[in-house]
């Protein structure tokens, strides 16, 4: 396979990869995707040259990312579609078309990723329908009655049951990829906190490594160790943020009342060791901005060892009630073939029996040397995507207190190096939801030319769409929240 090959967090020249040609490329990335590598990135080396095209493939089993380049005559942007074949690269291609003008020829559902009505530059868009005797059409949003970021869901049924589910996005335009491009080094971690409000750690975690990869600036174990601390906080707290919206989709107010005061526990921890409920303003490029003390360490111990006892309780309680399990069983189904077909990552892709955690597949920072056990479940329902929130929970909860029992001296921050040129690098972290990349590729002077972003939302959001095949429309905010997407994080 002619390609590139680096790991997590390896700075690459961008001189070593190889440009092909329309069939040649088509040819690598095919072997690629047929040797059971997963497409975490299909995008133009830079704006300036939309016509050279990078497809970036990642190989779970030997944490290797593959780096296939392309390149196209100007006024011919196109390629035989991927997505027949692999529907995983579905929504990569549509991006690359939205962006930058590419038809992927023979694509089998060319949609808006981020314009809603508008395909290949200015053909309209035509929602999917569904027609016969007793099919109506349902269509909610993206003006919602709650507080809810924009989005619309279009679905097709037949009396209760829904056969088809179109959700379509991109109602908020921040432009957050150009304002990486274009931003100051502190503006940049800023815009990284901001990127999705509930993922502040892990975007920012992702953006500073790969800054301080093209900088080859090397930080404390100390850091690395406050650093994944803070993730796996930010995990426990959004996992029961989920598991109490979950509850209360099903009328349990009691128990989403006490995931949420467990929530509250742990978000306060976060505020204990940086001063923001949610992550905010702990990280800098070179390791992290506030150091663990004693007091804080006996704080956080104490709050894990609340949250331990109570959620146990709380647990048992939902598990053992039989209206609960009979709306979470069997409910909003992804087979393991169709997680594995279009791509799901994080615990929606664990559940569905597939072994994929960055923090394993592809180990930085501590994991590297502390690793983690995740949970691996198979039956892809609503009861599956609820109950491995509690193991991972119980896990992150285990792996801080593992943190704290051996953690080193070293300093917190270090002095940042200039920033490479013409170099790139990808960065991938385990956000609680899921796989985070971020790439970030420099030109001759050092400049940032190429900056972007793949939430877990923006594979996972498909995985939603299946979810809801034959299952009751009644079911749809209880499916909707079993995934827990973000809107933010796909829309960027």
């Amino acid at each position: 396979m002619i390609s590139l090959q680096v790991q997590n967090n390896e700075p690459f020249s961008i001189d070593e990869i190889s440009f092909l040609n329309r069939n040649d490329f088509q040819a690598t990335v095919f072997e690629g995707l047929t040797s059971g590598y997963r497409m975490i990135g299909l995008f133009p080396i830079n704006k300036l040259h939309p016509h050279k095209i990078i497809s970036i493939l990642a190989d779970s089993d030997t944490s290797l990312v593959y780096l296939i380049g392309g390149e196209f005559p100007k006024d011919k942007l196109e390629f035989d579609s991927f997505a027949n074949q692999f529907p995983q690269t579905n929504y990569f291609e549509c991006e690359l078309s939205e962006n930058f003008g590419f038809n992927p020829i023979n694509h089998p559902w060319l949609r808006p990723v981020r314009k809603q009505n508008i395909v290949l530059g200015n053909k309209p868009y035509q929602f999917y329908k569904l027609e016969g005797d007793e099919v109506h059409e349902v269509a909610v949003g993206p003006i919602h009655a709650g507080v809810i970021e924009p989005g619309h869901f279009r679905f097709q049924c037949h009396g209760e049951l829904v056969y088809h589910l179109e959700i379509n996005l991109g109602y908020q335009h921040r432009g957050v990829e150009s304002l990486m491009l274009n931003s100051n080094a502190q503006q940049r971690i800023i815009i990284s906190e901001s990127i999705a409000g509930d993922s502040v750690v892990a975007h920012t975690y992702a953006h500073c490594n790969a800054i301080e990869s093209l900088s080859n600036t090397q930080i404390s174990l100390r850091v690395q160790m406050i650093r994944s601390i803070a993730e796996e906080l930010e995990r426990i707290a959004m996992h029961l943020s989920g598991l109490g919206g979950i509850a209360n989709d099903i009328g349990f107010s009691i128990v989403s009342a006490s995931y949420g005061r467990l929530r509250t526990i742990i978000i306060n921890s976060l505020a204990a060791l940086c001063g923001s409920r949610f992550g905010r303003g702990l990280f800098v490029y070179g390791g992290v901005r506030f150091d663990l003390t004693d007091e804080i360490i006996k704080q956080i111990k104490n709050n894990l060892e609340t949250v331990k006892k109570d959620i146990a309780s709380i647990n048992e309680y939902l598990f053992s009630s039989t209206g609960a399990l009979i709306r979470f069983e069997q409910t909003g189904t992804v087979t393991n073939d169709f997680a594995s077909e279009i791509g799901l990552v994080g615990f929606a892709a664990r559940v569905c029996g597939i072994e994929l955690d960055a923090r394993i597949n592809f180990p930085y920072g501590v994991y590297r040397y502390f690793p983690v056990f995740p949970t691996i479940l198979q039956t892809g329902d609503v009861f599956a995507r609820t109950h491995l929130r509690t193991f991972e929970i119980d896990e992150s909860i285990r792996f801080i207190s593992e943190q704290f029992d051996s953690i080193p001296k070293g300093v917190i921050q270090v002095k940042m190096s200039s920033i490479t040129a013409n170099t790139g690098v990808i960065s991938i972290v385990e956000g609680w939801r899921g796989e985070v990349v971020h790439v970030a590729i420099t030109d001759n002077n050092g400049k940032i030319s190429q900056y972007k972003i793949k939430d877990p939302s923006f594979t996972n959001w498909y995985g939603l769409n299946l979810a809801l095949r034959e299952t009751a429309i009644s079911d749809f905010p209880l499916c909707n929240k079993s995934f827990d997407l973000s809107y933010s994080g796909h829309d960027l």
